[in-house]
C-alpha cells in the first residue's frame, strides 16, 4: 500500500488532512496480474518494483509480464462471466435462452420478440413453479406461450356442454338441445378435454402440443384445434 502523490510530486490528502494511500489494482485486472507474476520471481533477479515517484527499471519485464497477465485477465474476466451465468438470477443473454430450452424443451417457452432479460426470467421463473394438472393450469400455459385465450370444454362440465335436450324441449338442457347451433355434447366417461386455440406467438403447433402434454393431468386425452 503505497502513498498516492499528485503531478507535482506533493502527497494527495483526504479532507481530513490525511495522506491518500493506494490500495491496490482492481483484482483480476492487467495491473493486477502483473504484479503477483513479478512478486513470484526469484528476488534479486530483476529490480524491485517502484514505490512511490521512483521510476521503473526493468521496463522490458514489465512489458513481458504485461504480455502474460493480459492473457490471465480475459481469462478472469470470462470466470467471472460465466459464474454470474449458472444462477437463474443473474444469467442473461442467451443463457437465459439455453435455459429455457433445457427445462421446457426447444421452443417450449421462447423469449417473445424485443423481451428483455428480466421479464423473460420472470416468466421462466413462473412456469417452473406453475401449478400442474387443473384446467387452469392448462390454460395458462396456453396464454403464456400463445398469447391467445383458448376455448376448453370438458364433457363432464355441464357448464361447457350443458344438459341433453332435445328440440322440443331446448330449455331443459339450459338453453340448447340436439340439433341447436353450437351444441356441445357431453359425456359421462370423462378423461378427456376439446381445446380450441390460435397459434398466436407459438413458433409452431408442436408448442402446443408439448404444452399440453406437460400440463394437463397424466392419462387425460386432449383433443386439440389449432387455427393458424
Amino acid at each position: 500500500m503505497a502513498t498516492l502523490y499528485d503531478e507535482e510530486g506533493f502527497v494527495l490528502q483526504a479532507t481530513d488532512g490525511k495522506a491518500l494511500l493506494d490500495t491496490g489494482p482492481l483484482p483480476g485486472s492487467v495491473d493486477d496480474f502483473t504484479a503477483r507474476l513479478r512478486a513470484l520471481l526469484p528476488v534479486g533477479w530483476f529490480p524491485s518494483p517502484p514505490q512511490g515517484l521512483e521510476e521503473e527499471e526493468a521496463p522490458v519485464l514489465v512489458a513481458i509480464l504485461t504480455g502474460f497477465a493480459t492473457v490471465l485477465t480475459g481469462i478472469w474476466v470470462l470466470m467471472e462471466e460465466c459464474r454470474s451465468q449458472i444462477r437463474l438470477t443473474t444469467m442473461s443473454g442467451a443463457f437465459l435462452d439455453m435455459l429455457a430450452a433445457d427445462y421446457f424443451g426447444v421452443d417450449g417457452l421462447p423469449r417473445r420478440a424485443s423481451e428483455g432479460d428480466s421479464d423473460y426470467r420472470a416468466r421462466i421463473v413462473n412456469s417452473l413453479v406453475a401449478p400442474r394438472n387443473t384446467r387452469q393450469a392448462v390454460r395458462d400455459a396456453l396464454v403464456a406461450v400463445t398469447g391467445v385465450e383458448p376455448v376448453i370444454i370438458e364433457p363432464l362440465n355441464a357448464a361447457d356442454c350443458h344438459a341433453q335436450a332435445s328440440l322440443a324441449s331446448p330449455s331443459c338442457g339450459g338453453g340448447v338441445g340436439y340439433g341447436c347451433a353450437g351444441l356441445r355434447y357431453g359425456s359421462q366417461s370423462g378423461g378427456q378435454f376439446f381445446l380450441e386455440t390460435a397459434l398466436g406467438q407459438a413458433s409452431d403447433i408442436q408448442v402446443i402440443y408439448q404444452v399440453i402434454e406437460r400440463t394437463a393431468a397424466g392419462g387425460v386425452t386432449g383433443w386439440v384445434r389449432v387455427e393458424q
